[in-house]
């Protein structure tokens, strides 16, 4: 109950309205956890599938079953929809901070839209800047130089679901709140991409294939010089 109830709130202060949020429980999706499920291209789907379901409904009196007109739902109410979708499975769920629908409001949804729209599609981000790996280690001598360029290309290539890739190498696995001598700095502190690379899960399908493209990386760099033993 508690979770439909913030189902309910959460909708209701990103500005999706009580049509869609039905239509949304007739598709199998009725609490924020429900999110985790799908990706963007998945929820216009399912945004496509409350409007036009298919199938025919019963007939008024002795009439003949009628077309299935499912809901109306405004380009708005859909856009709004798809980012709160976003900003819970793709921010605060991957950041592992409570989630309280009634903090959440209609501008910090759209901030957190505006930044991690492109991450979740990247074929539409065709501005990103190309890193390329660092240059492999030919000598003993280069090695604070390598680290460095190492550290450099991590904090500026994304993972799978946006995070740069130093979160995986992070010092410190447990949260900043469960760290002894740490504080938690609050949301999007003292950057997002610090929080990031500080606070983002490391379970999950996207950490496996991110582990693997850190371990390529490293590869790259020390295979076949003096850093491989």
């Amino acid at each position: 109950m508690a979770a439909a109830a913030q189902f309910t709130v959460y909708l209701t202060n990103c500005n999706v309205n009580n049509a869609v949020r039905q239509g949304l429980i007739e598709q199998g999706i009725d609490t924020c956890d429900s999110f985790l499920g799908y990706n963007d291209g998945d929820m216009k789907v399912v945004c496509r599938r409350m409007i036009q379901p298919g199938g025919t409904m019963p007939g008024r009196g002795a009439a003949a079953g009628r077309a299935n007109r499912g809901i109306s739902a405004s380009f708005v109410a859909e856009q709004n929809l798809r980012k709160a979708s976003c900003f819970f499975r793709n921010y605060m769920h991957r950041i592992q901070r409570p989630f309280v629908a009634a903090a959440a409001t209609v501008a910090l949804v759209q901030d957190v839209w505006a930044d991690r729209f492109d991450l979740e599609n990247p074929d539409r981000d065709v501005e990103r800047e190309v890193i390329r790996d660092p240059a492999p280690m030919v000598k003993v001598d280069d090695i604070k130089k390598t680290l460095e360029d190492i550290d450099n290309v991590l904090n500026k290539r994304k993972g799978l679901g946006g995070s740069p890739l130093a979160y995986i190498t992070r010092d410190t696995l447990t949260l900043p709140e469960q760290t002894p001598g740490e504080i938690d700095l609050g949301f999007s502190q003292p950057s997002r991409e610090a929080e990031l690379i500080r606070r983002t899960r490391d379970d999950g399908p996207a950490y496996r294939q991110d582990n693997i493209a850190v371990w390529a990386i490293i590869r790259h760099v020390a295979h076949g010089g003096p850093a491989w033993a």
